[in-house]
C-alpha cells in the first residue's frame, strides 16, 4: 500500500446517480454535445445514457456486443466489443468499422480517442477458464485501417492520454501494470514503452482510467473498491474510497467537467487476483457513482471513423 499521502475525502461524497445494478459497468464516456454520461453493462451487452440536466438514465440499447462506447463526430456512437467496432446511430442502426485484422477476429475491451480522431483500442481474449492468447493494442482510423501498437498484452483496460497529446496511458490489469508510451505527434504511432506504475499485489486490480487537466492519472482499482490518483511522474497521490468493492471505470464530465462519473459492477469476479483480505461477503457494486474531487478532467475528443466493413 502506497503509504506516503493520507487519503482524502472528495469534495462532495460519492453520490448514486444510477443503480441499474450493472452486472459489468465499464467505459464511462462523457458526451458534451448531449450533456450526458455514455457507458456500457459489458455483461450483458446494454448501453446506458445518464442525461445531468435531468438526472435521468435511460437504456438506449441492449444486447448489443457493447464493452466500450465512444463518441463519433457525426453523433453517432462508436460501438466497441466482442465483434469488432461499429457506429450506432440515434434509431440503433449499427454499421461495422472493422471485425478482423490479419484474419483474427477483434474482441476489444477497451478504447479512447486520440488526437485527430483515432481510436486506440486494446483487445483481448478470454474465456470463462481464463486467458485464452494475450492482446493487443490497435489504432484504428478512418473506415478501419488498423495499426497494431503493442503486443503481449493480458488483459487490456483503461487508456487515455496527457494533456499534451504526447503520452498514451494503458492498463494491463492481470500484469498490475499501467504502461506509458511516447506518441508521435504526426503519424499517431507510440513509441518507449515504459512501466508508469506498477501496482503491488496487496492492492486491487487497475482497471479503468483517465487523465485530469493536470495530466495525472486516475485508476479504478477493482476489488479495492478505490480510485487512485497518480502524478505525471507515477507516484500515487491520492486514493478515494467508494462505498463497493469492484470499481471498473471513471470519466470526467459535467458542464464544467469537474464531476467524475464511477463505474462499478454487481457481479463478482472471483480469481486468483483478488488481494489479500479481499471480503467475497463485501458489497461488490452495479451502481453509477457521481463526485466532485476539486480536479477538472479534458475535453472528450471525437472519433473520426467510417464504416468499413472490414
Amino acid at each position: 500500500m502506497h503509504a506516503h499521502f493520507v487519503p482524502r475525502d472528495p469534495l462532495d461524497q460519492p453520490a448514486l446517480v444510477s443503480d441499474g445494478g450493472d452486472r459489468c459497468g465499464e467505459s464511462p464516456c462523457w458526451d458534451a454535445a448531449g450533456r450526458r454520461l455514455l457507458w456500457v453493462d459489458n455483461a450483458v451487452g446494454d448501453l446506458f445514457a445518464h442525461a445531468t440536466d435531468t438526472s435521468t438514465t435511460t437504456r438506449l440499447a441492449s444486447a448489443i456486443p457493447a464493452n466500450a462506447v465512444a463518441v463519433n463526430a457525426d453523433g453517432r456512437l462508436v460501438i466497441a466489443g466482442a465483434e469488432g467496432m461499429f457506429l450506432r446511430d440515434a434509431a440503433g442502426g449499427m454499421e461495422q468499422v472493422i471485425a478482423t485484422h490479419a484474419g483474427e477476429p477483434l474482441v476489444f475491451n477497451d478504447i479512447t480517442v486520440g488526437p485527430g480522431g483515432a481510436v486506440y483500442g486494446g483487445t483481448f481474449h478470454w474465456n470463462a477458464a481464463g486467458m485464452e492468447q494475450p492482446g493487443r493494442l490497435l489504432l484504428v482510423r478512418g473506415a478501419g485501417e488498423t495499426t497494431v501498437l503493442d503486443e503481449g498484452i493480458l488483459l487490456a483496460n483503461g487508456l487515455g492520454f496527457s494533456p499534451d497529446s504526447s503520452r498514451l496511458y494503458f492498463t494491463d490489469t492481470i500484469a498490475r501494470k499501467i504502461y506509458r508510451y511516447a506518441v508521435d505527434p504526426d503519424t499517431g504511432l507510440v513509441a518507449d514503452r515504459r512501466v508508469f506504475v506498477d501496482v503491488p499485489a496487496s492492492e486491487g486490480l487497475p482497471d479503468g482510467l483517465a487523465v485530469d487537466a493536470e495530466g495525472c492519472v486516475w485508476s479504478a482499482q477493482w476489488y479495492a473498491g478505490a480510485v487512485l490518483r497518480y502524478d505525471p511522474d507515477g507516484r500515487c497521490i491520492d486514493r478515494i474510497a467508494l462505498p463497493v468493492q469492484q470499481v471498473s471505470s471513471l470519466a470526467f464530465g459535467g458542464a464544467d467537467l469537474g464531476d467524475v462519473y464511477v463505474t462499478t459492477a454487481a457481479e463478482y469476479w472471483p480469481s486468483e487476483y483478488q488481494p489479500p483480505g479481499f471480503d467475497p461477503a463485501g458489497r461488490m457494486g452495479g451502481g453509477l457513482y457521481r463526485m466532485r474531487v476539486g480536479v477538472r478532467g479534458q475535453v472528450a475528443r471525437r472519433a473520426t471513423l467510417a464504416a468499413g466493413g472490414r
